[in-house]
């Protein structure tokens, strides 16, 4: 994974190398041939000299949005074995020729600075963006080191990144988080999208990060770490994940039309993992059809060989069928999903917070079913004028069996539903130097969940949001670029549900100064906020033996944060530095409150503050083949003093983290890579009685190393076969208190691409 600071670093040192190996290579598909005129050649390809490192927006244009808020198609996101070196996955979401490809130095050097200048990302403006101006700290994580990570779930694989957290607890939920603003198993702070549109669960505002969001038929992940909501409004509180899935064009290789791929991972505990992907073309018609399957009896969290004790609920099944349909600018998309999800078997946990006081029993289980749907036009309407629309839906069912901790006859079995109508416009304008992107849009929840507060029906628990947006970046000088926007909200929810109801107001501004090719300064103001969510607003469950409430006087959250960073590539630009400092003002934190016995509310706690450094740094070394990244994240995360609390620090906030990734091949058939991830000491939300005074007091987790590794091989073209270890050093640690995290696992993979 590779921040928007080193999006090229990967390729540079490959590009360098590739200078005596690059001769009599053909032309790729994107290469200009050589007898284009010169005035054409000036536009597709920068000049070589030093100068021109440094972004001209007047000779480079930036690129049209994409239909989807997709990123152009990357050309090295695969592994391919006539490279002489790893595939420079920094490089996902660039549309230029593979510089290996060329025929020419000059094509080679031509092609580094089109690298440097024109690098895109969508997810930080709602726009293709070159990467060289976007103020945020955006990060890539392509579908090659995903797998990389040998991890099932989004929240197992996202860990390993830079600046982002996930803990796993009871119940299978996920908590993820950025940059210390924790979030819980029934609100998130962090906004999910699939392709540019919202997945978060219309009742909690959490995203399923589980087997039933599977990191199927990915082409990269794009992560934003910081406030998000000038664009997109409540959850963009901490940051954004923008999954973006392959498009029927991205299987489908040139002279080609159609294209093909499958992969069969299988490993202990009876797990298996099943993907096959096709695509075709025919006529002005691209389509693609994939299937995912799942299943597992691990992992088995509660064994205990002592005791002679099986964890036997902990398995899965889940199989999804999606399918993609483009016929010009007019692209259809629709993915059902259904799973039977175990929850923690072998023993009964007892925890203060989360939910109150939760029992968990061995027998279980969770039905679910998603169905997601999107249609999405994109036109040019005149030369200065682009317009993108989409509508889109979705439908949660989730039913829940759980046995009753003092009496097994009679489990029982809540039954969830959610629906979410949605759409969006928005125009791109550009007027030479400036380019202004503005629009909006509007989405439709309703939720029948049993579970409400006295008082309230069904029906009651819905919300209508209106948000508008602009957002606009102009360049006065070729190394100055300055952008603002703001985003405006307005909530219809049900006064009885909500009693402090308000809108929002969310601005941005900053500014990007080049000073030097190889040095760039960066600073960054930005204003999130996070409306309650329905079930912090209206619940009223019994879990088990704990009772749980909502609160509708709760007051929205927001966040005010200030960023600067920068950015050095010394050793000619074979080496990549950069340093962030950020810091983070949140007001009305919401989280829950023990009333008394077992019983907790939603309440708004004060004010929080966070102060950050983050310090990444990779190199490719092509003596040996390699590409390294470490990055480190010091946080120093507190709430402060509300009605006579004092000031402590945040949830899963830990001080020190430290991620480190390696990849190198061995020849051109063979590859290694590994993760290694160090989580400093951290406070759990749960609570635990003291054994002297019976009071509860907060959870204080020790810190954990862990890493995981994939070793595989090209047996033939298209022909890869891999071996995943996980938790490669059999660790013994919890991401949340009392439930352990899974133990050291192997897996076997094979995958096929035509």
């Amino acid at each position: 994974m590779h921040s928007t600071r080193i999006a090229w670093l990967p390729a540079l040192v490959g590009l360098m190398c590739g200078l005596a190996s690059s001769s009599g290579a053909a032309q790729t598909k994107s290469s200009p041939p050589a007898s284009k005129s010169a005035a054409n050649a000036s536009v597709a390809q920068p000049s070589a000299s030093p100068a021109s490192d440094a972004p001209k927006a007047r000779k480079l244009p930036l690129p049209a949005p994409s239909t989807s808020n997709v990123p152009q198609r990357a050309p090295f996101t695969g592994p391919s074995t006539s490279r002489p070196l790893p595939p420079p996955s920094g490089l996902a979401g660039v549309d230029i020729p593979d510089p290996l490809a060329t025929s020419s130095d000059s094509s080679l050097e031509e092609s580094v600075q089109q690298l440097l200048s024109e690098a895109v990302v969508s997810t930080a403006s709602k726009r293709n963006q070159r990467i060289a101006d976007v103020p945020m700290t955006v990060s890539w994580i392509p579908a090659e080191e995903l797998e990389g990570t040998g991890q099932f779930t989004l929240c197992e694989a996202i860990q390993y990144f830079p600046g982002m957290e996930c803990r796993r607890g009871a119940m299978r939920k996920a908590a993820v988080s950025a940059r210390g603003l924790g979030s819980n198993y029934l609100s998130n702070r962090l906004l999910l999208l699939k392709d540019g549109r919202p997945l978060t669960d219309p009742w909690t505002g959490q995203f399923y990060a589980d087997e039933t969001t599977p990191l199927n038929n990915l082409k990269q992940i794009e992560v934003i770490r910081g406030p998000g909501s000038s664009l997109y409004g409540s959850n963009a509180f901490s940051g954004v994940i923008n999954i973006i899935e392959r498009q029927p064009s991205d299987l489908m290789q040139e002279g080609r039309n159609w294209g093909a791929d499958a992969r069969l991972l299988a490993g202990q505990d009876r797990t298996w993992r099943a993907q096959a992907t096709a695509a075709g073309r025919g006529g002005p018609v691209e389509a693609l059809v994939s299937y995912y399957g799942f299943g597992s009896d691990g992992p088995q969290l509660f064994n205990d060989t002592k005791l002679g004790r099986v964890d036997h609920n902990e398995d899965s099944l889940v199989h999804q069928v999606s399918g993609k349909v483009h016929v010009k600018n007019v692209a259809l998309d629709a993915s059902f999903t259904t799973g039977d999800i175990g929850r923690p078997g072998g023993q009964q946990i007892s925890t203060v917070g989360n939910c109150g006081r939760c029992h968990y029993t061995p027998n279980d289980v969770e039905h679910v079913q998603n169905f997601n749907a999107s249609a999405q036009i994109d036109q040019q309407i005149t030369d200065n004028v682009r317009v993108f629309a989409q509508a889109y839906t979705l439908f949660k069912r989730r039913q829940v069996e759980m046995e009753n901790a003092f009496n097994s006859d009679s489990p029982q079995e809540p039954l969830g539903k959610r629906r979410r109508l949605g759409a969006e416009a928005r125009a791109l304008l550009t007027l030479g130097d400036l380019t202004v992107t503005f629009g909006g849009d509007y989405k439709n929840d309703l939720v029948n969940n049993p579970n409400v507060l006295p008082g309230l029906s069904l029906d009651d628990t819905q919300q209508q949001i209106l948000g508008g947006f602009v957002d606009a970046e102009y360049r006065p000088l070729s190394q100055l670029v300055v952008s603002a926007g703001a985003r405006y909200d307005k909530y219809m929810i049900p006064e009885k549900v909500w009693q402090a109801r308000s809108d929002q107001l969310s601005p941005r501004a900053s500014v990007v100064f080049h000073a030097r090719p190889d040095l760039t300064f960066r600073a960054n103001y930005g204003r999130a906020f996070r409306a309650p969510t329905l079930a912090e607003l209206a619940i009223n469950q019994q879990m088990y033996a704990a009772t749980l409430l909502g609160n509708g006087n709760l007051r929205a959250e927001t966040l005010d944060t200030v960023e600067a960073s920068v950015d050095f590539w010394p050793f000619d630009r074979t080496v990549r530095m950069t340093g962030t400092g950020f810091y983070n003002l949140a007001k009305n934190f919401i989280n829950q409150e023990l009333l008394f016995g077992s019983t907790s509310q939603f309440k708004n706690i004060g004010d929080a503050r966070v102060a950050g450094l983050e310090l990444e740094a990779a190199a490719q070394l092509a003596a040996i083949n390699s590409s390294f990244d470490v990055a480190y994240q010091f946080l120093d995360a507190r709430s402060l003093a509300f009605e006579g609390r004092p000031q402590q620090q945040l949830d899963y906030a830990p001080q020190h983290r430290v991620y480190v990734r390696g990849r190198t091949n061995f020849g051109k058939f063979a590859f290694a890579e590994l993760y290694a991830l160090y989580v400093g000491d951290r406070f759990d939300p749960g609570y635990v009685a003291n054994v002297d005074t019976g009071q509860p007091e907060r959870v204080k987790l020790p810190g954990y190393f862990t890493a995981t590794a994939r070793v595989g091989a090209n047996v033939t073209k298209g022909l890869t076969v891999s071996v995943l270890g996980s938790n490669l050093f059999n660790a013994k640690y919890e991401e949340s208190h009392g439930f352990p995290a899974p133990p050291l696992s192997l897996f076997s993979e094979v995958k096929f691409q035509y």
